[in-house]
């Protein structure tokens, strides 16, 4: 019986003396190589286990399947060589070309009978904006038609003095009365026609009048092709010839006026390209049209205006940009998206993708052009890395320490 007991109570004491110790796997986004640690069912723990176990744990790393990398807005790219060129980077934002800009206004003083523009309206050079009823343009119209009138008559009377005079049947004396009569009644028309013209009447217009028709309307017509963006008149509403009634602009092409330092200044001039990207990584490029000779009283520094195409319509006016205009000769150099870079511990990070995950490595960067940045030393060509949204990487990298630490 005793030796049952005992027997008994041996196997108790192996069974509570054995066990698993379990760690904790963090599901989620990313999944760290924190140490899995596995005692062997006999309770014995050797230390060349453990330090082994220590040494092919990889702490930093973080292991993401092609689903979580798609997921977190991460790409796996190559670091390879390509063109690049040095550059100076400058904040601006996106105004009007003013030489395609035009604000109109009535020249005369009238009533709005129709305004069928709308704000945001595509147009060409020409098209009628608005029509303005006025006694003003009724009375200068009035006198042109019968100055064109007389102009007719004396025309016709000339030419029967001129054949009679030739036939020898007419006086000379009758013949230059009528040729003087001809003479004033062009300079009338011509003078009534100017009046027309300025009042802002178009010379087709003026010409197309004809008694018994609308004298006072006048048709107000865009002076460019572009976008109207903004209209300030209603129907039945009384114009003067000082107030704005619709702005235009042509939004083809769009200006970046940037300040530049006195000391980059040399390196700049007409004609170079530059490269203009926004927050959303949209780019586009442009090209330095002006280099303003004198500096700014308040800032000391140069002013500088860029060109950049809008035919398809993707900037906007009053839009903050980066450009990046080129300074230096284009060179083969390994660079990096701007995305691909993180700051740890102030320090330019690149998470490097290898066996075991993506681990981050601190780089020496050069210079930058556009949506790049060089890179000196740290990366070499052929290593994969990761770019896109690596701030997800950094914050994860640094919820992974914490942990650590606790």
């Amino acid at each position: 019986m005793n030796i049952v007991i005992k027997s008994l109570l041996l196997l108790l004491a192996v069974a509570a003396g054995s066990g698993l110790t379990w760690g904790l796997l963090e599901y989620g986004p990313f999944r760290h190589q924190h140490e899995i640690h596995l005692t062997a069912p006999t309770g014995e723990t050797h230390a060349e286990d453990t330090e082994a176990a220590h040494t092919e744990g990889h702490a930093e790393a973080i292991k993401l399947t092609d689903e979580q990398l798609v997921a977190n807005g991460l790409r796996i790219e190559t670091a390879a060589l390509g063109n690049f060129a040095s550059g100076l980077s400058l904040p601006g934002q996106l105004v009007l070309n003013t030489d395609r800009e035009a604000r109109v206004l009535s020249p005369i003083t009238g009533m709005v009978r129709s305004a069928p523009i709308q704000i945001g309206a595509q147009i060409k050079a020409g098209t009628v904006l608005a029509v303005i009823e006025s006694p003003q343009l009724s009375d200068v119209a009035a006198r042109y038609l019968a100055a064109k009138e007389r102009q007719v008559m004396a025309q016709s009377s000339f030419a029967r003095e001129e054949s009679l005079w030739q036939k020898k049947i007419s006086a000379e004396q009758d013949y230059l009365a009528a040729r003087r009569e001809l003479n004033d009644a062009r300079i009338e028309t011509q003078s009534a026609l100017q009046s027309l013209l300025a009042l802002g009447m178009s010379e087709h217009d003026a010409k197309a009048l004809k008694p018994g028709g609308r004298l006072a309307s006048y048709a107000l017509r865009a002076p460019i092709s572009g976008t109207v963006l903004s209209k300030d008149l209603t129907l039945g509403e009384a114009v003067t010839s000082d107030k704005p009634l619709f702005r235009l602009a042509d939004l083809s092409t769009l200006w970046i006026d940037l300040a530049v330092p006195v000391t980059d200044l040399p390196k700049i001039r007409a004609g170079q390209t530059v490269v203009v990207t926004d927050k959303a990584g949209m780019s586009s490029q442009g090209r330095v049209i002006f280099v303003q000779p004198e500096l700014d009283e308040a800032s000391r520094s140069g002013s500088v205006r860029v060109q950049i195409d809008n035919s398809q319509g993707l900037w906007r006016s009053g839009q903050f940009v980066q450009a990046q205009i080129q300074t230096g000769a284009v060179s083969q150099t390994l660079s990096v998206p701007l995305s691909a870079i993180q700051m740890l511990e102030n320090q330019p990070t690149i998470f490097v993708a290898d066996k075991d995950g993506l681990e981050p490595r601190t780089v020496v960067l050069g210079r930058r052009s556009g949506d790049r940045q060089g890179v000196i030393s740290g990366l070499k060509v052929g290593e994969r890395y990761a770019s896109g949204n690596v701030f997800v990487l950094k914050a994860d990298l640094k919820k992974g320490e914490a942990e650590h630490e606790d």
